[in-house]
């Protein structure tokens, strides 16, 4: 029987390629569907798709013809990595053309007011001048509220110098 007298076991796709992956692997892959449809019921399966691969002008790494031994080696491999397409979540795009317009962002209410320990009243004139201490802050270490406090000193000091009192 000649290849013109021949009827396709699968219908001719689209072959796109796979990275790492060989013709054979990339052809198996899009008639995946239909090879599965056709079950391991036909006796010479492999043959007959490498027959429709030889159509399709589709060779091996070394670029020689398809055997049915690297086809029915690589099936497994293309069952198992179609599966696992199928089995992960598909993100569908959505093109902001197609979003609603009613769609408002979330909005995420600010974080909570910390309020800072203020210190005794001071006299009017500068805040510091009475005690010369800082306003205490309960999340600094007491080595930082002691800098705190020579600078605030340090300040209270230099403006009396400037201003005269």
């Amino acid at each position: 029987m000649s290849t013109g007298e021949r009827t396709r076991l699968v219908r001719k796709r689209k072959v796109r390629p796979y990275q790492g992956r060989g013709a054979i692997y990339a052809w198996l892959r899009a008639q995946h569907a239909a090879i599965v449809a056709l079950g391991s019921s036909r006796p010479c399966l492999w043959a007959e798709l490498v027959l429709d691969m030889v159509e399709d002008q589709v060779v091996d790494g070394n670029g020689a013809r398809p055997s049915a031994h690297n086809v029915r080696m690589t099936w497994p491999r293309v069952c198992r990595d179609a599966e696992a397409e199928a089995a992960s979540p598909k993100r569908k795009r959505t093109f902001p053309s197609r979003i609603s317009p009613e769609w408002r962002p979330t909005i995420v209410p600010p974080p909570p007011i910390r309020h800072v320990a203020q210190p005794p009243s001071a006299p009017a004139s500068h805040p510091y001048a009475g005690n010369a201490a800082s306003p205490v802050d309960d999340d600094m270490t007491p080595e930082g509220q002691a800098e705190l406090d020579k600078i605030a000193r340090i300040l209270a000091e230099h403006d009396r110098k400037k201003f005269g009192f």
